[in-house]
């Protein structure tokens, strides 16, 4: 992933940051209710501007590791993405699991803004981890 991505993926994730973001956790049940758990905690740790809650504790080792062999450091990164952000709900549509990841469809905007995004989601022991961020298409569609 290059660090272009990576703060596309960052701005994305906490791009639901507004006061009237939903927790859509709640529609889930099982493992996917803790899969949408961690897409809610990259959430809430961009609207409080933790850089390096992101970098230690969300963001999967596969993608600190490339981050690295890309010359990026992972910090400074989203850093700056969360400069970036612009406040609308970000919605949890579906989860799929099988094995150790998960997708992610998630929705956010509306009307000619609206988009739907996928991410990619990695478990390391128990946690969920944001592993990359897939196809993405404006206009509501995927």
């Amino acid at each position: 992933m290059q660090p272009a991505a990576v703060l596309c993926l960052v701005a994305l994730t906490v791009a639901g940051c507004g006061a009237s973001a939903q927790d859509s956790s709640e529609d889930f049940k099982g493992e996917k209710r803790v899969v949408a758990v961690a897409v809610e905690d990259l959430e809430e740790a961009g609207r409080q501007d933790q850089a390096r809650r992101i970098c230690g504790e969300l963001l999967a080792k596969s993608l600190i590791a490339r981050l690295r062999q890309a010359g990026t450091n992972c910090r400074p990164a989203v850093d700056e993405a969360l400069k970036d952000v612009d406040a609308f709900d970000l919605d949890v549509d579906r989860i799929t699991i099988r094995g150790t990841r998960a997708t992610v469809r998630v929705s956010s905007g509306s009307g000619d803004g609206a988009r739907t995004d996928t991410l990619l989601l990695e478990r390391e022991g128990r946690a969920w981890k944001i592993a990359s961020l897939g196809a993405g298409a404006a206009g509501g569609g995927t």
